[in-house]
């Protein structure tokens, strides 16, 4: 009994010391083990892992956003045109059906002012897909025709195509025939005499012009005036009264009068109305060729 005693003691302790003791030992090693070879194998490949998940979802990423029809234009909202259609403008500014990441504003912008009639264009764009573009055209002072072919052209002399009927604007016909294409200046002091004389005598509504001569009007009696390059058109207007009112008291018919230099107006006669005095080529006396002295200018 006493030896059984001693039996049982022994398992005992072996159980509260031994081999359970043991056996915890033997657990916990495994598992610090196991850790141990993930660390290890994190602080080997785990940077690298990283960045092919990080790769691989920011190509998923792009994919979604180049792929998904939320971000393709597919219209725009043009503002401020009135003689060039907006099928026009959104053909030329080249976005239908494009992603609107690769949509550049400036480069839109440069499109739309390519065409003739448009001055300036802004454009902006915002997401998913949305794209406004605020024109402005080019607004025509007046008609240039050479032979056939007729063109409008603004206030800074840039020829543009026609787009409408325009009743009543002034039309400036060229004598030289020259050859005209959109795009192409025009000098703006031509531009500008021409709304002056129109605008000191509105009952113009036809002009002529050559590079010798400059533009060219004709009086109620069909005399032509040579009035240059349309500089101090009100000056040569003013001096322009004076001489036709002495042509009439000396019955003087002329071929042409040349105001090109108001200080010094010169005329070519045709023919004396009545017998009298011939009359040559040469200059009005200064006191009729100067302009009133309370004249204003043309500015």
């Amino acid at each position: 009994m006493f030896r059984r005693n001693r039996r049982r003691r022994r398992r005992r302790s072996e159980m509260r010391l031994g081999v359970k003791s043991l056996d915890y030992k033997t657990k916990s090693t495994r598992t610090d083990s196991s850790i141990t070879r993930l660390l290890k194998f994190w602080g080997l490949y785990g940077a690298r892992l990283s960045g092919v998940a990080l790769l691989a979802l920011l190509v998923w990423c792009v994919y979604v956003l180049f792929s998904t029809p939320i971000f393709f234009v597919y219209g725009a909202d043009i503002k401020g045109n009135m003689a060039v259609t907006t099928q026009e403008i959104y053909a030329a500014s080249g976005i239908d059906s494009q992603s609107v990441f690769w949509v550049s504003s400036t480069e839109v912008a440069n499109r739309i002012m390519a065409l003739p009639n448009i001055k300036s264009a802004a454009v902006t764009v915002s997401f998913p897909a949305n794209v406004a573009i605020k024109v402005v055209e080019r607004q025509p002072e007046l008609l240039w025709q050479t032979g056939d072919v007729v063109w409008w052209v603004d206030q800074e002399g840039t020829v543009v195509p026609p787009k409408e009927e325009v009743a009543g604007m002034l039309r400036i016909i060229d004598d030289d025939h020259q050859p005209l294409e959109p795009g192409h200046r025009i000098d703006p002091s031509i531009v500008r005499g021409a709304r002056r004389l129109r605008l000191f005598a509105p009952d113009v509504s036809l002009i002529r012009y050559s590079r010798v001569n400059g533009l060219t009007v004709a009086t109620p009696e069909g005399w032509p005036v040579y009035l240059g390059d349309g500089e101090e058109i009100r000056a040569k207007l003013v001096v322009l009264t004076e001489v036709l009112a002495d042509l009439k008291a000396r019955n003087v018919a002329p071929l042409y009068i040349d105001m090109r230099d108001p200080l010094r107006p010169v005329f070519q006669p045709q023919s004396l109305i009545r017998i009298g005095e011939p009359v040559s080529a040469g200059s009005i006396r200064p006191t009729a060729s100067r302009p009133a002295p309370n004249a204003p200018s043309d500015d």
